[in-house]
């Protein structure tokens, strides 16, 4: 099969998700919650592009290729709307990252850097104002960081959950139930929410 994007025809496989036939191109698509390999749940839209034939924004994290499919990642348009995308994950979002976040680790920094999002666009929200918990072991979580992309949800049999919906929507952590979590289980987090950490009793 064949698609088109930004002007350019390439080969792709039948099944094969868009944006890893972007990718595979070396067409970059900016994502939050897509790793590839790993299960998920369209949330973030920062991968959206647009379908020239039907005018529609689709993910490209979800959509599955199609013959001659024609698509755009790069005009102003697309680049706009991921910018809202981004805005709308930083309005609850701290807006100073504390220790020990990396900001050249954090996708979400990177991209809102490469898109001129705004931090207090959407002022009416606010971040959440909570001290970081101790799950377990070396793990901790800071929900001040967190974007509910769910990767740590879809990807472990560990504990994490979601409870609520839209903004009130909040990861529900490990119980004592639990006795480990996956060790490379924070290395998918995108923001650095969830972390390791020496913590001592």
């Amino acid at each position: 099969m064949k698609i088109i994007i930004n002007n350019k025809e390439i080969e792709v496989s039948e099944g094969e998700k868009l944006i890893e036939a972007a990718r595979r191109q070396g067409i970059e698509i900016p994502a939050l919650c897509y790793i590839t390999g790993y299960q998920h749940q369209p949330s973030c839209m920062v991968c959206m592009v647009k379908n020239c034939e039907t005018g529609q924004m689709i993910p490209s994290c979800s959509t599955v290729v199609a013959d001659e499919m024609i698509i755009d990642s790069e005009s102003d348009e697309v680049k706009e709307l991921r910018r809202q995308a981004l805005e709308l994950l930083l309005s609850d979002h701290i807006a100073v990252c504390r220790p020990p976040c990396e900001p050249k680790n954090c996708k979400l920094q990177k991209y809102a850097a490469a898109y001129h999002a705004k931090w207090n666009r959407f002022s009416r929200y606010s971040a959440i104002k909570a001290p970081p918990q101790h799950i377990k072991g070396n793990f901790w979580f800071d929900v001040t960081k967190c974007i509910r992309c769910g990767l740590c949800v879809y990807n472990t049999n560990d504990g994490f959950t979601f409870k609520d919906r839209g903004f009130g929507m909040q990861v529900v952590l490990p119980d004592e139930s639990v006795k480990n979590i996956e060790e490379s289980i924070n290395e998918i987090c995108p923001t650095e929410a969830l972390y390791l950490q020496s913590w001592k009793s």
